[in-house]
């Protein structure tokens, strides 16, 4: 059985736009196994709607509204927790998470476009860091330097990525 052509745009959409629905589901939760589970079942959802979907519409916007009830039913499920919000805070937050999770992509391809501009030792300690999750006494340790000039270094690193990004994102927007 071949998949239809309307089942294949829906498999390409919910591939492309995957990175910004986990986006969006990390930033409306702030535990980082609630929101793994919560993009699942938006995935499970959006593929037992994925006949409601329209391929001529845009498919994030609609992803999102299908994740912001998936993040609902979980705060609703997780009422016994000490810290649930209220259901029209959670809307509001949603609103801006949704706007900047539509934002990610671009940031994301501008990070990869910048990435390529640090040397090999930059793009190393990152990895270190926050790919193998090495603390920054053991990447000082390893590298023999001291703790400060590490942390110096990565501080340098993320302004020099955060202002070559903005610079990404403003000539081609």
């Amino acid at each position: 059985m071949t998949p239809s052509q309307d089942d294949t745009r829906f498999i390409e959409a919910l591939t492309r736009h995957q990175a910004a629905l986990e986006a969006f589901c990390h930033a409306n939760l702030a535990n980082r196994e609630d929101a793994r589970e919560v993009l699942q079942a938006t995935c499970v959802k959006l593929w037992q709607k994925a006949a409601d979907w329209n391929p001529d519409t845009e498919f994030l916007p609609w992803a999102f509204t299908v994740a912001r009830f998936t993040i609902l039913s979980h705060y609703r499920d997780q009422k016994r927790d000490r810290l649930v919000f209220d259901e029209d805070v959670i809307k509001a937050m949603a609103d801006e998470v949704e706007e900047a999770a539509t934002a990610f992509d671009t940031r994301r391809e501008a990070l990869a476009k910048c990435m390529k501009k640090l040397d090999q030792r930059q793009r190393g300690l990152l990895h270190d860091h926050y790919t193998v999750s090495q603390s920054l006494r053991e990447i000082a340790k390893a590298s023999g330097r001291s703790l400060s000039a590490v942390k110096m270094s990565l501080l340098r690193i993320r302004q020099q990525l955060s202002a070559c990004i903005e610079r990404e994102i403003r000539t081609n927007p």
